[in-house]
């Protein structure tokens, strides 16, 4: 049986919206343990606009030279990012993510932000699944998506 996304994500993820500051969103990502945020339109509809790192933030404000409270995240997101369905299998997951030469995809159901998938969940369902099963194909397999998705990433 295919892992599907759903069952891999981590759901209901913080979100920070396009006119938060870098300060509000960092906070956000050190209060919640986590260097992603999705970029939310309106935190009713949960429609994704874009996705933010903390590696994002610290760039932009590197850049800006302006204190995190004077510098909106809309100023440094990735916008329209990649995203993914929580009912595609990790395959489809994997190939996105490769293709994007991304870590962490926002899980979208009918327009709404329903999770993230990272790289992370991925490694800790086949870790799961490895100690229950053995050493076996789908562990090359894995191994095969997480040096792919890690090459794209380093080629750009």
């Amino acid at each position: 049986m295919a892992l599907l996304v759903k069952d891999l994500m981590t759901a209901n993820p913080a979100v920070c919206r396009p006119d938060a500051t870098c300060a509000t969103a960092g906070d956000t990502m050190r209060e919640r343990r986590c260097g992603f945020l999705p970029v939310v339109d309106d935190l009713g509809s949960r429609r994704v606009v874009g996705v933010a790192t903390d590696r994002d933030l610290l760039l932009a404000l590197v850049q800006a030279n302006r204190p995190a409270t004077e510098v909106r995240i809309d100023a440094c997101m990735t916008r329209e990012p990649k995203t993914i369905g929580p009912d595609a299998d990790l395959k489809e997951a994997a190939a996105v993510m490769e293709q994007a030469a991304v870590h962490r995809l926002p899980v979208v159901d009918k327009g709404r932000l329903v999770g993230v998938l990272s790289l992370k969940d991925i490694a800790r369902a086949a870790g799961t699944a490895w100690r229950s099963s053995g050493p076996n194909v789908a562990e090359r397999q894995m191994a095969e998506i997480l040096e792919a998705i890690a090459a794209a990433r380093a080629a750009q």
